[in-house]
């Protein structure tokens, strides 16, 4: 168990966690809350579709690795459910969504989820421990900087994002 624990700090530092199931509350809209504040507010309208994309960021990368992960909270602000499809980040080679699940021995495993739906239940949240995108083949990024990305969805199309480079979340957990 002790080797369990001591094990657990560097998958999260890795960008995993706990099961892909997102918080069942979506986050607060006031002006007080943390996610009213975050940089990164993008609205994008498009076929009969607008995205609201915040709290976008960025692990820095664990020493001599080519991967890290990538979090953001998107969701559907007018029009009909959209599926995002796809993200790209410049300079990677691929990015992934990647999710988690248990197997049946208990142990857990990061995988692959493919396109996921964002409608007007709540936000679609990939976050630690959580929901996450798998970016490989990106050149070293460091804490303070800025890369960019595009999020690809079916009906709203390319919506373009920043991903702030830091260590911690930004905001409250609870805003997720």
């Amino acid at each position: 168990m002790r080797y369990y624990l001591a094990f657990f700090p560097v998958l999260a530092l890795a960008a995993c966690g706990a099961p892909e199931n997102p918080p069942a509350d979506p986050p607060p809209s006031s002006p007080q809350s943390g996610m009213a504040a975050m940089e990164n507010t993008v609205s994008i309208a498009g076929q009969q579709t607008a995205i609201d994309v915040r709290a976008a960021w960025m692990r820095p990368h664990p020493a001599g690795r080519d991967v890290t992960a990538a979090y953001i909270v998107v969701a559907l602000t007018e029009g009909a459910e959209d599926l995002l499809q796809a993200v790209q980040i410049e300079g990677a080679d691929r990015v992934e969504l990647h999710g988690h699940s248990m197997t049946e021995d208990g142990v857990m495993q990061m995988r692959e989820i493919g396109p996921q739906r964002v409608g007007d239940d709540g936000p679609l949240v990939f976050t630690p421990g959580g929901r996450h995108l798998m970016v490989f083949g990106l050149p070293a990024v460091t804490e303070g900087a800025t890369v960019s990305g595009t999020l690809i969805f079916q009906n709203a199309g390319v919506v373009p994002v920043s991903f702030d480079v830091r260590s911690m979340p930004p905001g409250l957990p609870a805003d997720y």
